[in-house]
């Protein structure tokens, strides 16, 4: 394939039929405007609005100013935004853009390639953009725009709805504490009035943080909606189109990294006033009147509704390759999960390993040797994660940030330790021996165990767990041996027990609050469960070339599933669009 990156000439003959030009005044501002015309007294482009503004100012009404028929296609004193047939080259600034790499997701020039992408395999623009644009990745953006709209509008009325209940919360909460203050004296005076700004300064910081999601929120959109423009524009070529999508596919990740961590701040400060009982027994404490708890959280998470699971027609995709140089043995991805970053954390039993996989380029991008193999693994606050290891009876915290994996503190665990999952700054941990779920803070420290339910042996086999938001948060285990999936209360009640067309289940994964999909591994499928009617449904099966599958995990934004399955080197992608 031939690398060149030289910039044509001046000479009309040379150039692209098809190439726009824009205005390049209107650049100047900020704005994209189609050029109609060229003042060659100027040696600039411009557009209608433009050219009737020079014609009128005493400076400028003689320059000779040549039609759009009549103009150059390519002038040298062109900026490197002003020609629409691809763009210049951000570090080559006298070449143009010619390639685009698949493996590294960059757009280049010719000298790119050369120093940076000598060893890939690299599109040339001009042969594929036409194609791309009628291509199902390129048809999908728009879907995908779509769904992070709609994403955003329910972000924006979860954060309308939220600051109604914090507004009325605290009318109702200073109500409760005034009707209080009036059945004592007022020696109270002084304490009323810090308890007032205390309860002020709360509702403040709650309305700031949700009104300025909302602005997060609507900024995004308004990224999306020139995204969605710049793809859709007649005025520009199918080169800049390309262009266009490839930009937008970048910027989508970073876009939903950000909306996975608005969802993250999707939340208010739940508080109550508390009466001082000392106070009704005697006026004279130090803790008069009372003390303003913030005991919880109002939240609002964004879902997808459950019929769009159920019902959609789920697509294979290509599939992960996950396996790496160090690993001897076939992969077993037991644990996955997806993060913030867009990266699948994964547990590979069989090769000791953790591994980091960057699902839009389907590499591995960071692999870390464990001392024994790992089983389960899930997220954690600050960019980190927890790792069950039964065989050493521990659990490994890690770091992932920056993209990379590093061992941070171990927590030592009883023996068959397995599936693990955190929820509310707390760990819950799974044991084949001795069947139970431990309950213990972030720091390791054991708070409960759930065994038995009204005298009731819980479990047989708790191989696998995960934490649900629904109302109220459940906890969903999959007991291997009894081909059942439980849900229970955090406080260890039987809410549930699902079993239909499920054969030794393994991982599970929340796609929403009451809806998890579940991996059965004998009957070699993936089942859809939802609290709303107590039913599951099969939503992918042994027809998709599922054998024995293990983990899976699911990015709502995408709605891409990713399936482990018992020794295969690679991670079987689904998707919905």
């Amino acid at each position: 394939m031939e690398v060149s990156g030289r910039r044509r000439g001046p000479d009309l003959a040379m150039c692209s039929a098809d190439a726009t030009v824009y205005c390049q005044p209107c650049g100047e501002g900020g704005k994209r405007a189609v050029a109609h015309g060229f003042c060659q007294t100027c040696e600039e482009y411009m557009c209608g609005p433009c050219i009737e503004a020079h014609k009128r100012f005493k400076l400028s009404r003689n320059h000779k100013m040549l039609s759009k028929d009549k103009m150059p296609t390519f002038y040298p004193s062109t900026k490197q935004s002003d020609i629409g047939e691809t763009e210049y080259c951000k570090s080559h600034s006298k070449e143009m853009i010619k390639f685009f790499c698949p493996n590294h997701g960059d757009l280049g020039c010719g000298d790119c390639v050369v120093i940076a992408h000598r060893t890939c395999k690299v599109d040339y623009i001009a042969d594929v953009s036409k194609g791309f644009v009628n291509e199902n990745e390129f048809k999908r953006l728009e879907p995908s725009i779509k769904r992070a709209e709609d994403i955003l509008y329910q972000n924006i009325s979860n954060a309308e709805k939220l600051l109604y209940e914090v507004v009325n919360q605290s009318k109702y909460e200073i109500d409760r504490l005034r009707k209080f203050r009036e059945e004592i004296n007022t020696y109270l005076d002084r304490r009323e009035k810090e308890l007032l700004d205390n309860l002020k300064e709360v509702k403040t910081k709650d309305e700031n943080d949700l009104t300025a999601l909302k602005t997060d929120c609507k900024s995004v959109m308004t990224a999306l909606e020139a995204m969605r423009n710049e793809m859709s524009s007649i005025d520009v070529s199918v080169n800049q189109r390309y262009l266009a999508a490839r930009r937008a596919q970048n910027e989508l990740r970073g876009l939903h990294v950000e909306m996975g961590k608005m969802a993250g701040r999707m939340k208010a400060r739940k508080y109550r006033f508390v009466k001082d009982a000392d106070t009704e027994r005697l006026l004279g404490t130090k803790k008069g009147f009372g003390t303003l708890d913030v005991a919880g959280e109002f939240r609002r998470e964004s879902t997808i509704p459950v019929s769009g699971h159920s019902t959609v027609t789920w697509k294979k995709e290509v599939d992960i390759p996950v396996r790496e140089a160090q690993d001897k043995d076939t992969c077993w991805i037991t644990g996955s999960v997806l993060l913030s970053s867009g990266h699948l954390l994964l547990a590979d039993c069989k090769n000791n390993s953790a591994k980091l996989v960057d699902v839009t380029n389907r590499i591995v991008t960071s692999r870390i040797q464990l001392p024994s193999g790992p089983w389960d693994v899930c997220t954690l606050p600050d960019d980190q994660a927890a790792i069950t290891l039964p065989n050493t009876s521990m659990i490994q915290l890690l770091s992932t940030m920056g993209g990379q994996l590093s061992c941070e503190k171990v927590i030592i665990v009883s023996y068959g330790c397995r599936g693990i999952a955190s929820y509310n700054d707390r760990l819950y941990v799974s044991y084949v021996t001795n069947p139970r779920i431990e309950v213990m803070t972030l720091d390791g420290h054991s708070i409960s165990t759930f065994k038995t339910d009204d005298g009731k042996q819980l479990f047989k086999m708790p191989f696998f767990l995960t934490a649900s938001a629904s109302t109220p948060p459940t906890l969903y285990v999959s007991d291997h041996t009894e081909h059942t999936v439980i849900q229970l209360s955090l406080d260890g009640k039987v809410q549930q027990k699902y079993r239909d067309k499920l054969k030794y289940p393994k991982s599970m994964v929340e796609i929403g609050p009451g809806q998890v999909l579940v991996c059965g591994q004998v009957s070699g499928n993936v089942m859809l469960l939802t609290e709303r009617d107590d039913k599951m449904t099969e939503i992918l099966g042994q027809k998709d070339g599922l054998t024995h599958p293990y983990s899976i995990s699911f990015c709502l934004y995408t709605r891409s599933i990713f399936i482990g399955m018992l020794k295969n080197d690679s991670l079987k992608v689904f998707n919905a669009n």
